[in-house]
């Protein structure tokens, strides 16, 4: 039986506005999500993430990127 892989897509929101808070996400989730391959978007503040691999990786890297989201926007 093998894992189908995909594509999500997961929006997140600056809410503070500062750059530093999302140099420090960004730099956080560089070193806690190395097991998947994503994408990054910054527009203002609005960060999209999108994930590309396996679906039960995905649904981990997505529990760390809200964790993570929660202590640094």
């Amino acid at each position: 039986m093998t894992r189908k892989g995909g594509r999500k897509v997961i929006h997140f929101y600056n809410s503070s506005g500062k750059i530093e808070s999302i140099i420090n996400f960004l730099e956080k989730v560089q070193t806690k999500v190395n097991y998947l391959n994503l994408n990054c978007t910054v527009e203002g503040k609005n960060i999209k993430i999108t994930l590309f691999g396996p679906r039960d990786l995905q649904h981990l890297a997505q529990e760390r990127l809200r964790e993570l989201a929660d202590r640094y926007l």
